[in-house]
């Protein structure tokens, strides 16, 4: 490709690309825009000897729903569609509750489909482009068979918007990509959802996620050091990312006093049979996925994760030969609080044949990952933190190999973390294997959540 050639390529997307988001921000505007001389109505005045028990009932009301509020937005944020969806299922549940025995009681059944546009720009090493940033999208279906019971279901794809953007300014051209290069499933499950217990089986994010996704919050970066990704894929294999042809069980457990704490969430992941990344084309055995997860009415939060699949070596020489000397274990132990205007959480983890060098070579080592944002001003957040994993000093095939980089950024929001641009610059003191040094990365960048389309009836 000649450089005329690379600079005209990169300006149409540049522009196909900011024609997207300004049709979809001038939307965004309109919803959120009181028309012209619509006065805001303020509440009837309370009198009487009853004026301070109202106000005290009011400001209770009002931080409930302000803590809501919160909630919504990091529930947003983060990766795990079905945390969200769980939250609305126990609001409709609590309503059920609430009008039990009454004509009121209503059940629900729908289905909604969902996309995320997300792209950036990114300078490293003195080389710049446009890149995909995780787009996706997807639909998710349940419904009600009984009060406070769900038949659940979900199909999520991830898609590259830069090449598909390329493929529409350029169509005449044979760039010799598959259409999985494009597009690929990154979720695919159905289960059922009660007021105690969670099953699903099919691709979905993991027990060890549970736990992972205090940090994995990054725009563009991060999630490189607590195992959650391992061996260069998406942690399907092993079951510690988008755990693949698993079954998951996640129960609810009230044995806490429910003044203080939410109920205790335990979950369990079954896989067996799948590939071992850079294992010439051995499998695991069986692997297993735990994890426990406390929190407080005061959104504080503590987690411990963990996940083993088995590895028989017998005369393998090829796993020998990429450093697995035993079963693929990890374990993860991670905190996280959040408030009105904050967010802090930290993992560390211990790895032992489950992640590899940028060679694919796979060593024994600890990691750890730190996420902060702070509220600067009503849309506008500072977010930093780190991420360090380390190979044990007896790791020797992991020659120089080390991950160690600390990230400082701003966003401006449209829509809490669901619509938002970003700019991130990662200080790089991580290494290669083979002793070259790492870079400097610089970003900015959208993200983009589309509005929901479904349908969704009660009866």
């Amino acid at each position: 490709m000649t450089e005329k050639d690379f600079h005209r390529r990169t300006t149409s997307k540049a522009l196909m690309v900011l024609a997207f988001f300004a049709i979809e921000v001038a939307r965004a505007a309109a919803q959120t825009t009181a028309p012209m001389g619509e006065a805001v109505q303020p509440p009837p005045a309370v009198s009487g000897s009853d004026e301070a028990g109202e106000d005290g009932a009011a400001e209770g009301r009002e931080d409930l729903s302000d803590r809501a509020a919160v909630q919504e937005r990091e529930q947003g944020a983060a990766e795990d569609p079905l945390a969200a969806d769980q939250a609305k299922r126990e609001e409709q549940r609590a309503l059920e509750e609430k009008d039990a025995g009454t004509e009121a009681t209503q059940r629900t059944t729908g289905f909604d489909i969902y996309g995320s546009v997300r792209v950036r720009y990114r300078e490293q090493g003195g080389e710049s482009d446009w890149q995909d940033g995780s787009s996706r999208a997807g639909a998710n279906m349940d419904w009600q068979f009984r009060e406070g019971s769900y038949l659940i279901a979900r199909y999520e794809a991830g898609f590259n918007v830069v090449t598909g953007i390329d493929r529409l300014s350029n169509p005449g051209e044979d760039r010799g990509e598959k259409l999985t290069d494009t597009v690929f499933t990154r979720l695919l499950y159905a289960g059922l959802d009660t007021p105690d217990v969670t099953v699903v089986a099919g691709k979905n994010w993991s027990t060890y996620y549970k736990v992972a996704e205090f940090t994995d919050r990054f725009m563009g970066t991060g999630a490189s050091a607590s195992g959650t990704f391992n061996a260069q894929s998406d942690g399907g294999a092993t079951g510690t990312g988008r755990a693949d042809k698993t079954v998951q069980s996640q129960l609810a457990l009230d044995f806490l006093p429910q003044r203080a704490f939410a109920p205790f969430q335990l979950d369990f992941q079954l896989q067996h049979g799948n590939r071992i990344p850079f294992g010439g084309g051995a499998d695991y055995g069986t692997a297993l996925g735990a994890s426990a997860v406390m929190t407080t009415r005061d959104d504080f939060t503590l987690g411990l994760a963990y996940n083993h699949a088995s590895v028989d070596l017998g005369d393998n020489s090829s796993l020998r030969d990429v450093g697995i000397s035993g079963d693929a274990r990890a374990a993860l132990l991670g905190t996280r609080a959040f408030g009105e205007r904050w967010y802090v959480g930290f993992v560390a983890a211990r790895m032992e044949n489950h992640e590899t060098t940028d060679e694919g070579i796979y060593f024994d080592g600890w990691g750890s990952e730190l996420y902060g944002q702070f509220q600067l001003s009503n849309r506008s957040w500072f977010v930093g933190g780190f991420n360090a994993l380390e190979p044990d000093s007896d790791q020797m095939r992991a020659r120089d190999y080390r991950v160690r980089y600390a990230v400082a950024g701003l966003r401006y929001t449209f829509d809490d973390f669901r619509r938002m641009l970003y700019a991130n610059v990662r200080i790089d003191d991580s290494v290669n294997a083979d002793g070259t040094a790492g870079s400097n990365v610089y970003t900015v960048g959208i993200r983009w959540d589309l509005s929901k389309l479904g349908w969704r009836a009660s009866k």
